[in-house]
């Protein structure tokens, strides 16, 4: 599929201090570009449309809340500003993780929610892998899928009291995760710098932006009218609807919902307020020696660990190891992004060669303060969704297929996450310095976790 003439792309000064390549060529260079099938033929929309329900953003969030409305029989339209998976949905690296960010487990949820709202929201991300893969078995999703877990190993004996506790929350919620003990952990991973793991059988890795297409594909099979190089760039209440700008064309619904995550450009400025975006360096090596694969990762899993600057990982089908982060300096980033996170996991697994990079591109994600996710009212029959916090994957598609029940006149009650007013930072228009300042201080945590 050809890349649209036009984005509507403004970078941030962030980006343009890192010397950061435009979005179109960090997409195009990156391994998933390289290898997901083809996304569907969309048009740009043109003219003035009407429908029913309207989602803008073509993410996970985005495609699974129009997959599952039009899969029920209700007309809905997707406004994509660039092509479906265009974003983080098809940059990150491909792990479908049930679980939260370390350090939210059940209780924590259960104590900003309450009882009845976080025991919801826990078992619908619980279930979040789970669907995941039922979706791409039951749409013939071509994005080479893996459902063999996901591994959160500990990096220090002193989070062992926290892995058992976090373990039974979860088993309290009927979810058949696992202790492993040091020796299984470091089996697993292949490095004996790890003391014992979290594990979620439902979980796996696979082609981020051929699932995010995938999805795209089906959506419109069942009906969905989805537009591509549209971005929106006005929403205003007219009467009893919405209407919607683009460069090309007006769309009127009924209903709005935005799932641009880090990419609404304004459209929503409180809302959007309410993030930090998070630009995020992936890499995948050259193609490796298939022998490596019986001590690194043997059972093809994926694994993110328990640092705070964390170091995740997994393979790929042709025998690429594929790994990345963050960046706290953004002066050189686009080539220390290249090298960085293959230095770390070389320095965690002695056993591999020297690796060489082939493919290395960036992505932004976005964090809520609380690292939660939000459904926030931005006027009668419209809302902004942001649901990422670095766990996209299981978690967008999750309550795409909840809000797609509740858009269709479900309860406030069945919705996982309490309707809010959006609530933005201080100073939003600096949110993206803030992680200059604290991955630096995490870094250092780090250390004194791993002292005596």
């Amino acid at each position: 599929m050809t890349q649209p003439a036009h984005t509507g792309y403004s970078p941030t000064l962030w980006e343009r201090l890192a010397s950061a390549p435009h979005p179109s060529e960090s997409f195009q260079s990156s391994f998933w570009h390289a290898t997901a099938p083809a996304g569907p033929e969309t048009t740009r929309l043109e003219g003035e449309v009407r429908t029913a329900l309207a989602v803008v953003g073509g993410g996970y969030l985005g495609f699974s809340t129009a997959l599952h409305l039009a899969e029920a029989g209700h007309e809905v339209t997707l406004l994509e500003a660039d092509e479906p998976g265009f974003g983080a949905s098809g940059r990150n690296t491909g792990f479908a993780v049930p679980n939260l960010l370390t350090g939210l487990d059940p209780r924590d949820v259960k104590a900003q929610f309450g009882e009845e709202k976080g025991t919801l929201l826990c078992r619908t991300l619980g279930e979040g892998g789970e669907l995941v893969f039922e979706l791409i078995r039951r749409h013939e999703i071509d994005c080479q899928a893996r459902q063999n877990g996901w591994i959160q190993p500990i990096h220090t004996p002193k989070k062992a009291a926290w892995l058992d506790d976090r373990i039974e929350q979860w088993k309290a919620l009927g979810r058949p995760v696992q202790r492993l003990s040091r020796d299984e952990a470091v089996y697993e991973i292949g490095s004996d710098q790890y003391h014992g793991a979290f594990l979620d059988p439902t979980g796996g890795h696979l082609n981020p932006l051929g699932y995010a297409r995938g999805l795209a594909h089906a959506a419109i099979r069942h009906g969905a009218q989805v537009f591509s190089d549209s971005r929106a760039k006005r929403l205003e209440r007219v009467g009893d609807v919405w209407r919607i700008e683009t460069d090309h064309g007006v769309l009127i619904a009924d209903r709005v919902l935005l799932t641009t995550n880090s990419t609404g450009g304004g459209l929503a400025p409180a809302a959007e307020g309410t993030q930090f975006p998070i630009t995020l360096f992936q890499v995948a090596t050259e193609p490796l020696d298939p022998e490596l694969r019986k001590s690194v990762l043997p059972n093809d899993r994926c694994s993110a660990d328990t640092r705070k600057d964390l170091i995740a990982f997994r393979w790929t089908w042709d025998n690429r190891l594929v790994t990345g982060g963050l960046l706290a300096n953004p002066l050189g980033s686009t080539e220390r992004g290249r090298t960085h996170h293959i230095g770390r996991l070389q320095a965690l697994l002695p056993q591999l060669p020297p690796l060489r990079v082939a493919y290395a591109w960036q992505g932004r994600l976005a964090a809520a303060r609380d690292y939660m996710p939000r459904l926030m009212e931005l006027g009668p029959n419209a809302w902004s969704a942001i649901a990422c916090n670095g766990r996209g994957m299981a978690m967008t598609t999750a309550l795409g297929r909840q809000f797609a029940l509740w858009l269709t006149g479900g309860s406030n009650e069945g919705l996982p996450v309490p309707l809010s007013k959006p609530d933005p930072v201080l100073l939003p228009g600096l949110a993206s310095l803030a992680f200059s300042l604290w991955l630096p201080l995490n870094r250092w945590k780090d250390a004194q976790d791993l002292k005596g």
